[in-house]
């Protein structure tokens, strides 16, 4: 039966903080040295704080500013608990022009930072994990904001009832710029902690990619005060995550373990019909829908998986199917260079990483032998079952040998690259049968025979069964890693799924 150890696939802070719960206004000037303080909820359960600080410093005789944002969480993934932390900051000028960006996530035992300066209208950032590195160039105009620009405009020019404002920020979670929208609607009168009723400004918040792609799962509802202070953020991922301006001893006033929002249960897609035997299944259909939005929007097509239309709106019929190395029609002969070189989290030019895909595939050099041969390997050798990491790289894993699918995944993917083989990891659903539905997973595909073939180190499956249900990959490239995950917060507690045919 399907193993008692599953947990999931882990979201980690970096993308919990760019989901939009920064609350960075605050009610001085932004010239002037202020600090404030957010509690930050999921659903009813309090899950960690923010702290904003606005310093001024100089640089010669030039009067800028230091806006510091740090995030702490605290969650629970079955019977493991995690604390997780990240400070992103700036360096602008009063009016908003970022100069410096600086963030740094602690999502394992390493540190991942992502840093760079504008320099005659660029802005090159760079990513760095221990060794590896990585860089990227981005046109960077003065309009452009920081991640928190939207909600530090409000107090240089606080909003009124029917002001429209649009404003261009960086958004860290895609390493791009995107079009904000800001909408003021109503004054509302809203409890606040202690029962303080205040009657508040109502701004709605949509963003857009250059190309004009909405991006609805940065949608955000902001509650602001006359003097354009945030007092209340609401989004919808997660199944509703809430940030309230309280203070310091409110906002990091330690949960109860038990009392501690669970990122497994919390997140699992529950289904009626259960699915018997479902690490044996080669071939299902599903009727999957949505509460708001095109499920086309979530799941791609390829060789294992095709979505088409369903008679009601935002359904769809899905059906799933293995796929092997010679099944469907072949690719092209090669794949793109990011699928075979290291980067910061899939480490293949680690030293230690080299030498266990030696070890993993001995004397084969066929690439889907070897690719077998890792996978299996990598089942064989990760014991500790472990879940109190948030995201380790790939050389980390590699002498630690423990950790969760997430880890599988980074080391299979590199490994695979260390022999030559193109991978990438994939993010989408997995039925399991203790959790009663359908959980975040991770796993990998390789590129052999013209085709990616899906393969779980977790699970320890070549053959990959019709219960992996994808819904993005990525070569977890660049500076802005984890942005696969957004389609997995998008869908929490939205999606429903029904097994219609298991053939």
């Amino acid at each position: 039966m399907r193993r008692i150890e599953f947990r999931g696939v882990r979201l980690t802070l970096w993308f919990l903080a760019a989901m939009g719960l920064v609350s960075a206004a605050t009610n001085t000037p932004a010239q002037a040295q202020s600090e404030s303080w957010d509690a930050v909820f999921i659903g009813n359960s309090k899950v960690g704080s923010i702290q904003i600080r606005v310093n001024p410093v100089k640089d010669k005789d030039r009067s800028l500013v230091n806006v510091l944002v740090d995030y702490k969480l605290a969650l629970r993934r079955g019977n493991d608990s995690v604390v997780m932390a990240m400070q992103y900051g700036t360096i602008e000028t009063p009016e908003g022009e970022v100069l410096r960006l600086d963030t740094r996530t602690q999502a394992s035992n390493q540190i991942i930072q992502v840093r760079g300066d504008v320099i005659d209208g660029k802005m090159k950032l760079e990513i760095i994990n221990g060794r590896q590195k990585q860089q990227e160039v981005l046109t960077w105009g003065p309009e452009v904001k920081g991640p928190y620009g939207p909600e530090l405009s409000f107090t240089r020019t606080p909003m009124k009832p029917g002001e429209i404002r649009k404003l261009k920020t960086y958004l860290p979670e895609y390493n791009k710029i995107g079009d904000v929208t800001l909408t003021a609607k109503n004054i509302e009168s809203l409890t606040l902690g202690g029962g303080a009723v205040r009657d508040l400004l109502k701004v709605e918040q949509e963003v857009r990619a250059m190309d004009d792609k909405p991006m609805p799962e940065l949608s955000q509802t902001f509650w602001v005060d006359s003097a354009g202070q945030v007092l209340k953020t609401y989004n919808d991922n997660f199944g509703g995550m809430t940030a309230y301006r309280t203070t310091k001893e409110a906002a990091t006033r330690a949960v109860a373990r038990a009392d501690q929002f669970d990122l497994i249960n919390g997140m699992v897609v529950q289904v009626a019909r259960k699915i018997t035997n479902p690490e044996n299944s080669r071939d299902i259909l599903y009727k999957v829908s949505l509460t708001d939005a095109d499920p086309a929007v979530f799941f791609p097509n390829d060789r294992r998986q095709t979505l088409k239309a369903g008679p009601e709106p935002k359904t769809a019929s899905l059906t799933v199917r293995t796929a092997g190395p010679t099944d469907g029609e072949a690719g092209p002969a090669t794949v793109g260079d990011e699928y075979l070189r290291s980067n910061p989290l899939v480490t293949s030019n680690d030293s230690q990483v080299i030498r266990l895909a030696r070890r993993a595939v001995g004397t084969q050099t066929d690439p889907w032998a070897k690719a077998q041969a890792i996978s299996k390997w990598v089942a064989a050798n990760i014991k500790e079952k472990n879940f109190e990491t948030s995201f380790a790289p790939a050389d980390e894993v590699a002498r630690n040998l423990q950790g969760d699918c997430t880890e599988h995944a980074v080391l299979t993917a590199a490994m695979c690259r260390a022999e030559g083989v193109p991978s990438r990891v994939v993010v989408g659903l997995i039925y399991a049968t203790q959790l009663g539905g359908f959980g975040y997973h991770m796993w990998d595909e390789v590129y052999v025979n013209r085709r990616w073939v899906a393969v779980d180190a977790a699970f320890d499956q070549s053959q990959v069964d019709a219960v992996h249900l994808k819904l993005s990959e990525t070569s977890l490239d660049g500076v802005s890693p984890f942005d696969t995950f957004t389609a997995v917060t998008r869908v929490a507690t939205k999606l429903k799924i029904e097994a219609i045919e298991v053939r």
